[in-house]
Protein backbone atom coordinates (compact mmCIF):
# COMPACT_ATOMS: atom_id res chain seq x y z
CA UNK A 1 0.00 0.00 0.00
CA UNK A 2 1.30 3.45 -0.88
CA UNK A 3 1.35 6.04 1.89
CA UNK A 4 -0.23 9.42 1.19
CA UNK A 5 0.89 12.52 3.06
CA UNK A 6 -1.94 15.07 3.29
CA UNK A 7 -1.66 18.67 4.36
CA UNK A 8 -4.69 20.64 5.61
CA UNK A 9 -3.73 24.14 4.52
CA UNK A 10 -6.61 26.60 4.19
CA UNK A 11 -10.28 27.46 4.82
CA UNK A 12 -12.61 28.91 2.17
CA UNK A 13 -16.30 29.66 1.79
CA UNK A 14 -18.70 28.32 -0.85
CA UNK A 15 -22.27 27.76 -2.01
CA UNK A 16 -24.32 24.85 -3.33
CA UNK A 17 -27.01 24.87 -5.97
CA UNK A 18 -29.72 22.52 -7.22
CA UNK A 19 -31.73 21.67 -10.30
CA UNK A 20 -34.99 23.42 -11.24
CA UNK A 21 -37.99 22.02 -13.03
CA UNK A 22 -41.25 23.82 -13.64
CA UNK A 23 -44.86 22.99 -12.88
CA UNK A 24 -47.71 24.19 -15.09
CA UNK A 25 -51.03 25.53 -13.87
CA UNK A 26 -54.05 27.30 -15.31
CA UNK A 27 -54.15 31.07 -14.93
CA UNK A 28 -56.23 32.60 -12.17
CA UNK A 29 -58.77 34.85 -13.97
CA UNK A 30 -57.95 38.58 -13.83
CA UNK A 31 -60.14 41.20 -12.21
CA UNK A 32 -62.86 42.42 -14.59
CA UNK A 33 -63.03 46.01 -15.73
CA UNK A 34 -59.50 47.13 -14.85
CA UNK A 35 -55.99 47.20 -16.30
CA UNK A 36 -52.77 48.81 -15.10
CA UNK A 37 -50.62 50.90 -17.46
CA UNK A 38 -47.17 52.42 -17.27
CA UNK A 39 -47.12 55.72 -19.13
CA UNK A 40 -44.28 57.55 -20.79
CA UNK A 41 -43.09 60.55 -18.80
CA UNK A 42 -44.64 63.24 -21.01
CA UNK A 43 -48.04 61.53 -21.04
CA UNK A 44 -48.03 61.08 -17.27
CA UNK A 45 -47.13 64.75 -16.86
CA UNK A 46 -50.12 65.86 -18.95
CA UNK A 47 -52.59 63.57 -17.18
CA UNK A 48 -51.45 64.65 -13.73
CA UNK A 49 -51.94 68.36 -14.45
CA UNK A 50 -55.63 68.59 -13.52
CA UNK A 51 -58.76 66.52 -12.77
CA UNK A 52 -59.83 64.52 -15.82
CA UNK A 53 -63.28 65.46 -17.17
CA UNK A 54 -65.97 63.03 -18.33
CA UNK A 55 -67.64 63.07 -21.75
CA UNK A 56 -70.68 60.88 -22.37
CA UNK A 57 -69.72 58.78 -19.38
CA UNK A 58 -66.12 58.26 -20.57
CA UNK A 59 -63.05 59.81 -18.96
CA UNK A 60 -61.09 62.10 -21.28
CA UNK A 61 -57.46 63.27 -21.17
CA UNK A 62 -57.09 65.55 -24.18
CA UNK A 63 -54.62 63.05 -25.66
CA UNK A 64 -56.40 61.81 -28.79
CA UNK A 65 -54.99 58.26 -29.14
CA UNK A 66 -55.60 57.58 -25.46
CA UNK A 67 -59.10 59.07 -25.57
CA UNK A 68 -60.01 56.89 -28.58
CA UNK A 69 -59.01 53.81 -26.56
CA UNK A 70 -60.96 55.12 -23.56
CA UNK A 71 -64.03 55.50 -25.74
CA UNK A 72 -63.77 51.92 -27.03
CA UNK A 73 -63.29 50.50 -23.54
CA UNK A 74 -65.84 52.90 -22.00
CA UNK A 75 -63.22 53.87 -19.43
CA UNK A 76 -64.66 55.57 -16.36
CA UNK A 77 -61.48 56.52 -14.47
CA UNK A 78 -57.71 56.87 -14.73
CA UNK A 79 -55.85 57.30 -11.46
CA UNK A 80 -52.31 56.99 -10.18
CA UNK A 81 -51.47 53.75 -8.42
CA UNK A 82 -49.10 55.49 -5.99
CA UNK A 83 -50.88 58.64 -4.74
CA UNK A 84 -49.21 62.03 -4.95
CA UNK A 85 -47.12 62.67 -1.87
CA UNK A 86 -45.77 66.15 -1.11
CA UNK A 87 -43.12 64.56 1.09
CA UNK A 88 -41.95 61.66 -1.09
CA UNK A 89 -42.91 62.72 -4.63
CA UNK A 90 -39.35 63.45 -5.79
CA UNK A 91 -38.19 59.98 -4.74
CA UNK A 92 -41.23 58.34 -6.34
CA UNK A 93 -40.44 60.10 -9.62
CA UNK A 94 -36.81 59.03 -9.48
CA UNK A 95 -38.02 55.43 -9.21
CA UNK A 96 -40.65 55.90 -11.95
CA UNK A 97 -43.52 55.03 -9.61
CA UNK A 98 -45.51 58.08 -10.72
CA UNK A 99 -45.85 56.54 -14.20
CA UNK A 100 -48.12 53.69 -13.08
CA UNK A 101 -51.88 54.29 -13.54
CA UNK A 102 -54.98 52.16 -13.11
CA UNK A 103 -57.68 52.38 -15.80
CA UNK A 104 -61.19 51.23 -14.90
CA UNK A 105 -63.59 50.48 -17.73
CA UNK A 106 -67.02 48.98 -18.38
CA UNK A 107 -66.55 45.20 -18.03
CA UNK A 108 -69.40 44.64 -20.50
CA UNK A 109 -67.50 46.56 -23.16
CA UNK A 110 -64.52 44.18 -23.32
CA UNK A 111 -62.49 41.63 -21.42
CA UNK A 112 -59.30 42.54 -19.56
CA UNK A 113 -57.29 40.73 -22.25
CA UNK A 114 -58.97 42.80 -24.98
CA UNK A 115 -58.34 45.98 -23.01
CA UNK A 116 -54.70 45.04 -22.58
CA UNK A 117 -54.32 44.56 -26.33
CA UNK A 118 -56.14 47.83 -26.98
CA UNK A 119 -54.09 50.01 -24.67
CA UNK A 120 -50.69 48.51 -25.47
CA UNK A 121 -51.07 49.86 -29.04
CA UNK A 122 -51.64 53.41 -27.78
CA UNK A 123 -48.63 55.75 -28.23
CA UNK A 124 -47.33 56.97 -24.91
CA UNK A 125 -48.08 53.74 -23.03
CA UNK A 126 -45.00 51.68 -22.19
CA UNK A 127 -46.62 48.63 -20.62
CA UNK A 128 -50.12 47.26 -19.93
CA UNK A 129 -50.93 44.62 -17.33
CA UNK A 130 -54.00 42.73 -16.33
CA UNK A 131 -54.42 42.54 -12.56
CA UNK A 132 -54.81 39.06 -11.13
CA UNK A 133 -55.78 38.25 -7.55
CA UNK A 134 -53.02 37.65 -5.05
CA UNK A 135 -53.37 34.61 -2.85
CA UNK A 136 -52.97 34.56 0.89
CA UNK A 137 -50.50 31.80 1.65
CA UNK A 138 -52.17 30.13 4.64
CA UNK A 139 -53.76 26.70 4.59
CA UNK A 140 -57.42 26.64 5.60
CA UNK A 141 -59.24 28.41 8.39
CA UNK A 142 -57.66 29.04 11.77
CA UNK A 143 -58.55 26.71 14.64
CA UNK A 144 -59.38 28.85 17.65
CA UNK A 145 -58.22 27.35 20.94
CA UNK A 146 -59.38 27.66 24.51
CA UNK A 147 -57.01 29.99 26.34
CA UNK A 148 -57.88 28.34 29.64
CA UNK A 149 -57.12 24.88 28.25
CA UNK A 150 -53.71 25.87 26.91
CA UNK A 151 -52.91 27.99 29.94
CA UNK A 152 -53.48 24.90 32.07
CA UNK A 153 -50.60 23.28 30.18
CA UNK A 154 -48.28 26.21 30.92
CA UNK A 155 -44.83 25.35 32.15
CA UNK A 156 -42.86 27.40 34.65
CA UNK A 157 -39.67 26.25 32.95
CA UNK A 158 -39.97 28.84 30.17
CA UNK A 159 -37.91 31.94 29.37
CA UNK A 160 -41.08 34.11 29.20
CA UNK A 161 -44.18 33.99 31.41
CA UNK A 162 -46.64 33.86 28.50
CA UNK A 163 -48.82 30.84 29.41
CA UNK A 164 -49.12 29.42 25.86
CA UNK A 165 -45.40 29.59 25.09
CA UNK A 166 -44.85 25.96 26.07
CA UNK A 167 -47.24 24.96 23.25
CA UNK A 168 -45.34 26.93 20.60
CA UNK A 169 -43.20 23.98 19.47
CA UNK A 170 -42.01 26.01 16.48
CA UNK A 171 -39.87 28.12 18.85
CA UNK A 172 -38.41 25.30 20.94
CA UNK A 173 -39.17 21.69 20.03
CA UNK A 174 -37.73 19.10 22.42
CA UNK A 175 -39.60 16.26 20.71
CA UNK A 176 -41.93 15.50 23.64
CA UNK A 177 -44.89 17.84 23.01
CA UNK A 178 -46.15 16.13 19.83
CA UNK A 179 -46.11 12.46 18.90
CA UNK A 180 -43.56 11.88 16.15
CA UNK A 181 -41.96 15.32 16.54
CA UNK A 182 -38.21 15.55 16.09
CA UNK A 183 -36.22 17.41 18.72
CA UNK A 184 -34.67 20.51 17.21
CA UNK A 185 -37.29 20.98 14.48
CA UNK A 186 -37.75 24.62 15.48
CA UNK A 187 -36.08 28.03 15.11
CA UNK A 188 -33.97 27.67 18.29
CA UNK A 189 -35.54 30.82 19.73
CA UNK A 190 -34.95 30.27 23.42
CA UNK A 191 -31.19 30.39 22.94
CA UNK A 192 -31.53 33.48 20.75
CA UNK A 193 -33.58 35.29 23.42
CA UNK A 194 -30.58 35.10 25.75
CA UNK A 195 -28.95 37.65 23.44
CA UNK A 196 -31.80 39.71 21.91
CA UNK A 197 -35.59 39.92 22.19
CA UNK A 198 -36.38 42.88 19.92
CA UNK A 199 -36.15 46.67 20.14
CA UNK A 200 -38.84 49.26 19.27
CA UNK A 201 -36.69 51.21 16.81
CA UNK A 202 -36.99 48.33 14.31
CA UNK A 203 -40.15 48.46 12.16
CA UNK A 204 -41.64 45.44 10.39
CA UNK A 205 -44.40 46.14 7.85
CA UNK A 206 -47.12 43.47 8.07
CA UNK A 207 -48.29 43.56 4.44
CA UNK A 208 -51.22 41.18 4.84
CA UNK A 209 -54.73 41.26 6.18
CA UNK A 210 -55.01 43.96 8.81
CA UNK A 211 -54.00 42.81 12.27
CA UNK A 212 -55.96 43.64 15.40
CA UNK A 213 -53.98 46.66 16.60
CA UNK A 214 -55.73 46.64 19.99
CA UNK A 215 -55.28 42.91 20.59
CA UNK A 216 -54.09 42.58 24.22
CA UNK A 217 -51.06 40.63 23.01
CA UNK A 218 -50.24 42.95 20.06
CA UNK A 219 -51.21 46.47 21.06
CA UNK A 220 -47.92 47.43 22.68
CA UNK A 221 -45.99 46.43 19.54
CA UNK A 222 -48.32 48.13 17.05
CA UNK A 223 -46.54 50.95 15.19
CA UNK A 224 -48.13 54.39 15.34
CA UNK A 225 -47.63 57.38 13.08
CA UNK A 226 -47.06 60.08 15.70
CA UNK A 227 -47.70 62.94 13.26
CA UNK A 228 -51.20 61.65 12.52
CA UNK A 229 -51.88 60.43 16.05
CA UNK A 230 -51.25 63.92 17.40
CA UNK A 231 -52.46 65.80 14.33
CA UNK A 232 -55.74 67.19 13.06
CA UNK A 233 -58.40 64.67 11.97
CA UNK A 234 -59.10 64.75 8.24
CA UNK A 235 -55.72 66.31 7.45
CA UNK A 236 -52.63 64.68 5.94
CA UNK A 237 -50.48 65.99 8.77
CA UNK A 238 -47.20 64.43 7.62
CA UNK A 239 -47.66 65.02 3.86
CA UNK A 240 -47.22 61.38 2.86
CA UNK A 241 -50.37 61.25 0.71
CA UNK A 242 -52.45 59.37 3.29
CA UNK A 243 -54.82 61.00 5.77
CA UNK A 244 -55.16 59.86 9.41
CA UNK A 245 -52.94 56.81 8.90
CA UNK A 246 -52.32 56.31 12.61
CA UNK A 247 -51.59 52.56 12.51
CA UNK A 248 -51.01 52.22 8.78
CA UNK A 249 -53.36 52.03 5.79
CA UNK A 250 -56.04 49.77 4.34
CA UNK A 251 -55.10 49.42 0.66
CA UNK A 252 -58.24 47.40 -0.11
CA UNK A 253 -60.78 50.13 0.65
CA UNK A 254 -58.27 53.03 0.48
CA UNK A 255 -58.85 54.13 4.04
CA UNK A 256 -57.14 54.47 7.41
CA UNK A 257 -59.64 51.88 8.68
CA UNK A 258 -57.33 48.95 9.54
CA UNK A 259 -59.75 46.06 10.08
CA UNK A 260 -58.78 42.95 12.02
CA UNK A 261 -58.19 39.96 9.77
CA UNK A 262 -57.59 36.35 10.74
CA UNK A 263 -54.53 35.75 8.61
CA UNK A 264 -52.89 39.12 9.25
CA UNK A 265 -53.43 38.92 13.00
CA UNK A 266 -51.93 35.42 13.13
CA UNK A 267 -48.86 36.48 11.14
CA UNK A 268 -48.36 39.57 13.33
CA UNK A 269 -48.40 37.46 16.50
CA UNK A 270 -45.56 35.30 15.27
CA UNK A 271 -43.45 38.34 14.39
CA UNK A 272 -43.98 40.22 17.64
CA UNK A 273 -46.72 39.25 20.07
CA UNK A 274 -45.74 40.96 23.34
CA UNK A 275 -43.40 38.78 25.39
CA UNK A 276 -43.44 38.49 29.15
CA UNK A 277 -46.81 40.17 29.70
CA UNK A 278 -48.28 37.08 31.38
CA UNK A 279 -50.94 36.47 28.73
CA UNK A 280 -51.32 34.45 25.54
CA UNK A 281 -48.39 33.63 23.31
CA UNK A 282 -44.91 34.94 22.64
CA UNK A 283 -43.60 36.57 19.47
CA UNK A 284 -40.19 36.04 17.90
CA UNK A 285 -39.20 39.69 18.38
CA UNK A 286 -41.80 40.66 20.99
CA UNK A 287 -39.39 42.04 23.60
CA UNK A 288 -39.39 40.96 27.24
CA UNK A 289 -41.04 41.66 30.60
CA UNK A 290 -44.13 43.06 28.89
CA UNK A 291 -42.17 46.12 27.77
CA UNK A 292 -42.65 45.53 24.05
CA UNK A 293 -40.31 44.68 21.20
CA UNK A 294 -40.14 45.62 17.54
CA UNK A 295 -42.94 47.71 16.04
CA UNK A 296 -45.36 46.35 13.43
CA UNK A 297 -46.88 48.60 10.77
CA UNK A 298 -50.31 47.61 9.41
CA UNK A 299 -50.36 47.60 5.60
CA UNK A 300 -53.69 45.92 4.85
CA UNK A 301 -54.00 44.25 1.45
CA UNK A 302 -56.73 41.70 2.32
CA UNK A 303 -60.05 42.60 3.91
CA UNK A 304 -62.82 40.07 4.60
CA UNK A 305 -65.40 42.84 4.07
CA UNK A 306 -64.43 43.54 0.46
CA UNK A 307 -63.55 41.70 -2.75
CA UNK A 308 -61.86 44.78 -4.21
CA UNK A 309 -58.32 44.41 -5.50
CA UNK A 310 -55.76 46.00 -3.21
CA UNK A 311 -52.77 47.88 -4.56
CA UNK A 312 -49.91 45.71 -3.32
CA UNK A 313 -47.33 47.98 -4.96
CA UNK A 314 -48.64 50.99 -3.06
CA UNK A 315 -48.44 49.04 0.21
CA UNK A 316 -44.76 48.25 -0.33
CA UNK A 317 -43.98 51.86 -1.24
CA UNK A 318 -45.87 53.16 1.81
CA UNK A 319 -43.95 50.77 4.08
CA UNK A 320 -40.60 51.98 2.74
CA UNK A 321 -41.55 55.64 3.01
CA UNK A 322 -42.75 55.27 6.58
CA UNK A 323 -39.52 53.71 7.81
CA UNK A 324 -39.98 49.93 7.72
CA UNK A 325 -36.83 47.83 7.40
CA UNK A 326 -38.56 44.47 6.89
CA UNK A 327 -41.59 43.78 4.68
CA UNK A 328 -43.38 40.63 5.92
CA UNK A 329 -45.24 39.26 2.89
CA UNK A 330 -47.18 35.98 3.13
CA UNK A 331 -48.88 36.28 -0.28
CA UNK A 332 -48.20 35.77 -3.96
CA UNK A 333 -49.55 34.54 -7.27
CA UNK A 334 -50.41 30.86 -7.55
CA UNK A 335 -49.60 30.53 -11.26
CA UNK A 336 -46.18 29.30 -12.35
CA UNK A 337 -44.17 32.07 -14.02
CA UNK A 338 -46.75 34.86 -13.63
CA UNK A 339 -45.87 38.30 -12.27
CA UNK A 340 -46.88 41.94 -12.59
CA UNK A 341 -44.12 44.45 -13.16
CA UNK A 342 -45.69 47.15 -10.99
CA UNK A 343 -45.35 44.92 -7.92
CA UNK A 344 -41.77 44.01 -8.78
CA UNK A 345 -40.97 47.72 -9.22
CA UNK A 346 -42.37 48.33 -5.73
CA UNK A 347 -40.24 45.51 -4.31
CA UNK A 348 -37.21 47.17 -5.90
CA UNK A 349 -38.26 50.47 -4.30
CA UNK A 350 -38.57 48.93 -0.84
CA UNK A 351 -35.24 47.16 -1.32
CA UNK A 352 -33.53 50.45 -2.17
CA UNK A 353 -35.31 52.90 0.13
CA UNK A 354 -36.48 50.87 3.13
CA UNK A 355 -34.50 50.79 6.34
CA UNK A 356 -35.63 53.89 8.19
CA UNK A 357 -34.18 57.02 6.58
CA UNK A 358 -35.99 60.25 7.55
CA UNK A 359 -36.94 62.99 5.07
CA UNK A 360 -35.49 66.33 6.18
CA UNK A 361 -36.35 68.65 3.25
CA UNK A 362 -38.05 68.87 -0.13
CA UNK A 363 -34.76 67.96 -1.80
CA UNK A 364 -35.00 64.28 -2.85
CA UNK A 365 -31.37 63.75 -1.90
CA UNK A 366 -31.59 65.18 1.62
CA UNK A 367 -32.33 62.36 4.03
CA UNK A 368 -31.21 61.76 7.58
CA UNK A 369 -29.99 58.18 8.02
CA UNK A 370 -28.47 58.75 11.45
CA UNK A 371 -31.01 56.50 13.18
CA UNK A 372 -31.66 54.14 10.27
CA UNK A 373 -31.53 50.44 11.15
CA UNK A 374 -30.36 49.30 7.73
CA UNK A 375 -29.15 50.57 4.38
CA UNK A 376 -32.12 49.57 2.22
CA UNK A 377 -34.95 47.20 3.12
CA UNK A 378 -35.54 43.46 2.85
CA UNK A 379 -38.76 41.89 1.55
CA UNK A 380 -39.37 38.43 3.03
CA UNK A 381 -41.90 36.31 1.12
CA UNK A 382 -43.61 32.98 1.70
CA UNK A 383 -42.88 30.44 -1.05
CA UNK A 384 -46.53 29.53 -1.60
CA UNK A 385 -48.75 26.57 -0.83
CA UNK A 386 -49.04 24.89 -4.23
CA UNK A 387 -47.12 21.79 -3.12
CA UNK A 388 -45.38 22.02 -6.51
CA UNK A 389 -42.02 22.97 -7.93
CA UNK A 390 -41.99 25.96 -10.22
CA UNK A 391 -41.32 29.69 -10.55
CA UNK A 392 -43.78 31.37 -8.21
CA UNK A 393 -43.63 35.14 -7.79
CA UNK A 394 -42.90 37.27 -5.88
CA UNK A 395 -41.07 34.58 -3.87
CA UNK A 396 -38.77 33.62 -6.76
CA UNK A 397 -37.87 37.25 -7.51
CA UNK A 398 -34.14 37.55 -6.85
CA UNK A 399 -34.08 40.58 -4.48
CA UNK A 400 -36.44 39.00 -1.95
CA UNK A 401 -35.81 36.30 0.66
CA UNK A 402 -38.12 33.31 0.06
CA UNK A 403 -39.27 30.96 2.82
CA UNK A 404 -40.40 27.34 2.55
CA UNK A 405 -42.19 25.40 5.29
CA UNK A 406 -41.42 22.29 7.34
CA UNK A 407 -43.33 20.18 9.85
CA UNK A 408 -42.49 19.43 13.51
CA UNK A 409 -41.25 16.08 12.22
CA UNK A 410 -38.45 17.90 10.37
CA UNK A 411 -39.95 17.01 6.98
CA UNK A 412 -41.03 19.24 4.10
CA UNK A 413 -44.58 20.50 4.65
CA UNK A 414 -46.71 18.73 2.05
CA UNK A 415 -48.28 21.99 0.87
CA UNK A 416 -45.04 23.98 0.53
CA UNK A 417 -44.05 25.28 -2.90
CA UNK A 418 -40.45 24.42 -3.61
CA UNK A 419 -37.71 25.50 -6.00
CA UNK A 420 -34.02 26.30 -6.27
CA UNK A 421 -34.91 29.95 -5.63
CA UNK A 422 -36.08 29.17 -2.08
CA UNK A 423 -33.67 30.74 0.41
CA UNK A 424 -34.47 29.16 3.78
CA UNK A 425 -37.04 26.92 5.46
CA UNK A 426 -38.90 27.54 8.74
CA UNK A 427 -41.68 25.84 10.73
CA UNK A 428 -45.05 26.18 9.00
CA UNK A 429 -46.92 23.32 10.65
CA UNK A 430 -48.67 20.18 9.38
CA UNK A 431 -52.21 20.11 10.76
CA UNK A 432 -53.17 16.89 9.00
CA UNK A 433 -51.79 15.30 12.19
CA UNK A 434 -53.95 17.50 14.44
CA UNK A 435 -54.36 21.15 15.37
CA UNK A 436 -51.37 21.31 17.79
CA UNK A 437 -49.09 20.42 14.88
CA UNK A 438 -49.85 23.87 13.46
CA UNK A 439 -48.34 27.22 14.40
CA UNK A 440 -49.93 28.83 17.48
CA UNK A 441 -50.41 32.60 17.41
CA UNK A 442 -52.84 35.49 17.91
CA UNK A 443 -56.27 35.78 16.22
CA UNK A 444 -58.92 38.53 16.02
CA UNK A 445 -61.12 39.51 18.95
CA UNK A 446 -58.33 38.89 21.41
CA UNK A 447 -58.24 35.15 20.73
CA UNK A 448 -55.56 32.61 19.80
CA UNK A 449 -55.33 29.61 17.52
CA UNK A 450 -53.48 27.39 15.08
CA UNK A 451 -52.83 27.87 11.37
CA UNK A 452 -50.46 26.22 8.89
CA UNK A 453 -48.77 27.30 5.69
CA UNK A 454 -45.67 28.93 4.31
CA UNK A 455 -47.54 32.04 5.52
CA UNK A 456 -46.81 30.83 9.04
CA UNK A 457 -43.19 29.94 8.26
CA UNK A 458 -42.45 33.36 6.76
CA UNK A 459 -43.06 35.54 9.88
CA UNK A 460 -40.61 33.39 11.86
CA UNK A 461 -37.91 34.58 9.46
CA UNK A 462 -39.16 38.18 9.52
CA UNK A 463 -39.03 38.10 13.32
CA UNK A 464 -35.50 36.70 13.29
CA UNK A 465 -34.47 39.39 10.79
CA UNK A 466 -35.88 41.96 13.23
CA UNK A 467 -33.82 40.41 16.06
CA UNK A 468 -30.65 40.73 13.97
CA UNK A 469 -31.39 44.41 13.26
CA UNK A 470 -32.24 44.99 16.93
CA UNK A 471 -28.78 43.75 17.88
CA UNK A 472 -26.62 44.91 14.98
CA UNK A 473 -28.65 47.34 12.88
CA UNK A 474 -27.27 50.75 11.93
CA UNK A 475 -27.19 53.05 8.92
CA UNK A 476 -24.21 51.17 7.43
CA UNK A 477 -25.69 47.70 7.90
CA UNK A 478 -26.69 46.62 4.37
CA UNK A 479 -29.74 44.64 3.36
CA UNK A 480 -27.46 42.25 1.47
CA UNK A 481 -25.59 41.56 4.70
CA UNK A 482 -28.86 40.76 6.47
CA UNK A 483 -30.01 38.47 3.67
CA UNK A 484 -26.68 36.63 3.65
CA UNK A 485 -26.74 36.28 7.43
CA UNK A 486 -30.23 34.75 7.39
CA UNK A 487 -29.47 32.27 4.62
CA UNK A 488 -26.24 31.13 6.26
CA UNK A 489 -27.71 30.78 9.77
CA UNK A 490 -29.31 27.40 9.20
CA UNK A 491 -29.37 23.77 10.25
CA UNK A 492 -29.15 20.70 8.05
CA UNK A 493 -32.48 19.88 6.37
CA UNK A 494 -31.35 17.53 3.64
CA UNK A 495 -29.69 14.61 5.43
CA UNK A 496 -33.18 13.57 6.53
CA UNK A 497 -34.82 14.74 3.28
CA UNK A 498 -32.45 13.97 0.40
CA UNK A 499 -35.29 13.72 -2.14
CA UNK A 500 -35.87 17.52 -1.97
CA UNK A 501 -32.23 18.57 -1.78
CA UNK A 502 -31.72 22.10 -3.10
CA UNK A 503 -35.44 22.92 -3.18
CA UNK A 504 -35.89 24.20 0.39
CA UNK A 505 -33.08 26.71 0.56
CA UNK A 506 -29.82 26.47 2.46
CA UNK A 507 -31.46 24.70 5.42
CA UNK A 508 -33.90 25.48 8.22
CA UNK A 509 -33.29 28.75 10.00
CA UNK A 510 -31.72 29.05 13.45
CA UNK A 511 -32.36 32.28 15.38
CA UNK A 512 -29.38 31.80 17.69
CA UNK A 513 -27.01 31.34 14.77
CA UNK A 514 -28.44 34.44 13.08
CA UNK A 515 -27.39 36.49 16.10
CA UNK A 516 -23.79 35.26 15.91
CA UNK A 517 -22.47 37.89 13.55
CA UNK A 518 -18.73 38.28 13.37
CA UNK A 519 -16.33 41.02 12.39
CA UNK A 520 -15.36 39.42 9.11
CA UNK A 521 -12.05 38.15 10.44
CA UNK A 522 -10.76 34.78 9.29
CA UNK A 523 -11.27 31.79 11.62
CA UNK A 524 -8.38 30.51 13.69
CA UNK A 525 -6.14 28.02 11.82
CA UNK A 526 -6.90 24.33 12.10
CA UNK A 527 -4.47 23.31 14.81
CA UNK A 528 -5.11 19.61 15.32
CA UNK A 529 -5.88 16.83 12.93
CA UNK A 530 -5.19 13.13 12.82
CA UNK A 531 -4.79 10.79 9.88
CA UNK A 532 -5.92 7.19 10.16
CA UNK A 533 -5.02 5.14 7.04
CA UNK A 534 -6.75 1.98 5.95
CA UNK A 535 -6.51 -0.19 2.83
CA UNK A 536 -8.01 2.30 0.36
CA UNK A 537 -8.73 5.54 2.24
CA UNK A 538 -7.51 7.84 4.97
CA UNK A 539 -9.80 9.15 7.71
CA UNK A 540 -9.05 12.77 8.64
CA UNK A 541 -10.36 14.14 11.94
CA UNK A 542 -9.98 17.68 13.30
CA UNK A 543 -11.60 20.20 15.62
CA UNK A 544 -13.51 23.02 13.95
CA UNK A 545 -11.52 26.12 14.91
CA UNK A 546 -12.76 29.18 16.76
CA UNK A 547 -14.41 31.87 14.65
CA UNK A 548 -16.11 35.11 15.60
CA UNK A 549 -19.38 33.80 14.13
CA UNK A 550 -19.13 30.57 16.11
CA UNK A 551 -18.89 28.37 13.03
CA UNK A 552 -16.96 27.78 9.81
CA UNK A 553 -19.00 27.31 6.64
CA UNK A 554 -16.77 24.63 5.14
CA UNK A 555 -13.23 23.34 4.94
CA UNK A 556 -11.24 22.45 1.83
CA UNK A 557 -8.71 19.64 2.06
CA UNK A 558 -5.93 19.79 -0.53
CA UNK A 559 -3.93 16.62 -1.11
CA UNK A 560 -1.10 15.33 -3.24
CA UNK A 561 1.29 12.38 -3.57
CA UNK A 562 4.18 14.86 -3.23
CA UNK A 563 4.95 17.41 -0.56
CA UNK A 564 3.48 20.92 -0.88
CA UNK A 565 3.19 24.06 1.23
CA UNK A 566 0.85 27.03 1.61
CA UNK A 567 2.80 28.87 -1.10
CA UNK A 568 2.11 26.12 -3.66
CA UNK A 569 -0.23 26.95 -6.54
CA UNK A 570 -3.43 25.36 -5.19
CA UNK A 571 -4.97 25.02 -8.65
CA UNK A 572 -2.43 22.27 -9.35
CA UNK A 573 -3.64 20.15 -6.43
CA UNK A 574 -6.59 17.86 -5.93
CA UNK A 575 -9.09 18.82 -3.26
CA UNK A 576 -12.29 17.83 -1.50
CA UNK A 577 -14.75 20.18 0.23
CA UNK A 578 -16.24 19.25 3.60
CA UNK A 579 -19.43 21.12 4.51
CA UNK A 580 -19.28 22.18 8.18
CA UNK A 581 -21.84 24.99 8.31
CA UNK A 582 -24.14 22.88 10.45
CA UNK A 583 -21.47 22.41 13.13
CA UNK A 584 -20.04 24.98 15.53
CA UNK A 585 -16.54 25.87 16.67
CA UNK A 586 -15.20 23.18 18.97
CA UNK A 587 -17.09 20.30 17.31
Amino acid sequence: MRNYLLYLVMLVMGLACGVHTSAQQAFTPPYEGVVRVKLQREVAARISQAPLPMSNGVVTTGIKPLDRANSQAKAVSIKRCIPYSPKYEARHKTAGLDLWYEIKFDPTAMTPASARNLYKSVPGIQLVEEIRPMKLIGEGKARVVSQAELAAKASADMPMNDPMLSQQWHYNNDGTLLQGAVAGADVNLFEAWKEETGKPDVIVAIIDGGFQTDHPDLQKNAWTNEAELNGEPGVDDDGNGYTDDVYGWNFVINSSDVYQHEHGTHVAGTVAAVNGNGIGVSGVAGGQNGEGGVKMMACQVFDSRSNANADFAAALVYAADMGASIAQCSWGWDTDGYYEQAVLDAIDYFTQYGGGGVKVSSNPDEWDYTNAKMSGGLCIFANGNTGLEGQYYPGCYEPVLAVGAMSPMLTPATYSTRGTWCDVTAPGGEMDYGDPYGVLSTLPNGTYGYMEGTSMACPHVSGIAALVLSKYGNSDFSNSTLKSQLTSSVNDFYTRNPDVEGLFGSGYIDAWKALQMGTGEAPEPVSDFTLTPSQDNILIEWTIPQADEGSVDHHVIYYSTSEFTASTDMSTLRSVTVDTKFQTSGD
